[in-house]
């Protein structure tokens, strides 16, 4: 009973500190939240479901949407529509043609609304089609709130999202390589008039460990900012929207965020033991971790997880000393890895005496076989 108590006091203290630390942080935005990226918990909110227009941060969804859908070798070509689109542009004239990775550039270093509409169009056929499909990939990502008019984020009715929605959908998008690699990219050439681009984002040179994510402003959504950062190996997303002073914000919630975050071992080396089958050998062959797991805690707790483990099915025999066979996988409860460790064998496994029997002359053509297609690391 005693227990049952001491549980019950510390998730009601846990439910009333996470308010008051909300509102002992100054923040200017109409809307903000940071949200921890592996399983989206937040450690700071305000006002985190008001639906808000969001600007260019809209071309998040833009520019995962084409990262998943063509390569980035593509090329597309610059239709009337695109070359006279209003707000922000690089000046693409119709019937140009660049590269898929020039105009990704483009689109998030310079928010290029035109970039957004070849884009846009080079996906799908049209416009109107590329929006249907951000609008299908919100709700796909259980975003209910969110919903799309156009690939760049001018003014439109309907066009909003909230801060919540906004780092979910940046937390997915950064499970994408291309993604991350293009928003943290400061300075890139283009093979388009061999152009020399810096991103607008002053968060990637001023703010530790900020590695993205996007910048957005029009009149009447203020200014919005989308960024991630990387400290201790936790990887925070900070969104604010109608933000007067979005730079400064994002730099304090950061410092007083990342406080309350760090990554410890949950699994010491060696404390993780599973076996693997060994055909014609004098036993299975143990496998154990060589290095610790980590995971992510805030507030001293860890955050939900889960273990995966994934080793070959079986080996041949003879199998020697300090193999991989296999990882361990720590994966959030939103599917996300937090670490992945290789699974080694522990001692040599001994391949039996050969017998003279049909059973014996199997199994070394099979074991024959097995090396010559998998080299006994495939899994």
């Amino acid at each position: 009973m005693k227990r049952i108590f001491s549980t019950l006091l510390l998730a009601t203290l846990l439910l009333l500190l996470t308010p008051s630390f909300s509102a002992e942080i100054s923040c200017s935005a109409r809307g903000a939240v940071v949200m921890e990226a592996c399983s989206e918990k937040t450690l700071f909110e305000h006002n985190p479901d008001l639906p808000l227009p969001e600007a260019s941060t809209t071309k998040i969804m833009t520019a995962l949407l084409v990262l998943e859908s063509v390569s980035p070798d593509c090329r597309f070509r610059v239709s009337a529509k695109a070359a006279s689109v209003e707000g922000s542009q690089l000046g693409l004239k119709a019937g140009e043609e660049l590269s898929v990775q020039d105009l990704l550039y483009v689109l998030m270093m310079k928010s290029g609304n035109d970039a957004a509409v070849v884009l846009a169009e080079g996906v799908s056929g049209s416009e109107g089609v590329f929006v249907e499909k951000m609008n299908e990939k919100a709700t796909e990502l259980g975003l209910t709130q969110t919903h799309f008019k156009n690939p760049h984020g001018l003014p439109a009715e309907g066009h909003q999202t909230t801060a919540r929605e906004l780092a979910i959908l940046t937390a997915e998008a950064l499970e994408n390589e291309g993604f991350r690699n293009l928003v943290s990219t400061q300075t890139a050439r283009l093979e388009y008039k061999d152009m020399i681009l810096s991103n607008s984002n002053k968060l990637l040179y001023t703010c530790d460990g900020v590695f993205g994510v996007k910048t957005g402003f029009t009149k009447k959504a203020g200014r919005c900012l989308v960024s991630a950062a990387e400290r201790k190996g936790v990887v925070l997303i900070c969104v604010t929207l109608n933000d007067g002073n979005d730079w400064e914000d994002h730099a304090n919630l950061y410092d007083a965020c990342f406080a309350r975050v760090s990554r410890r071992s949950v699994i010491h080396q060696g404390e993780y033991h599973v076996t693997v089958p060994v055909l014609d050998g004098d036993g299975n062959a143990v496998l154990r971790n060589t290095l610790p797991l980590t995971s992510v805690f805030i507030d001293e707790f860890p955050i939900d997880t889960s273990l995966i483990p994934k080793t070959v099915p079986m080996t041949f025999a003879p199998v020697g000393d300090n193999i991989t066979l296999g990882y361990l996988f720590l994966l959030s409860e939103k599917g996300r890895q937090i670490d992945c460790i290789p699974l080694n064998t522990v001692t040599k496994v001994e391949q039996k005496k050969e017998e003279r029997t049909f059973g014996g002359t199997f199994l070394l053509k099979l074991r024959k076989l097995w090396r010559a297609l998998t080299s006994e690391t495939a899994f």
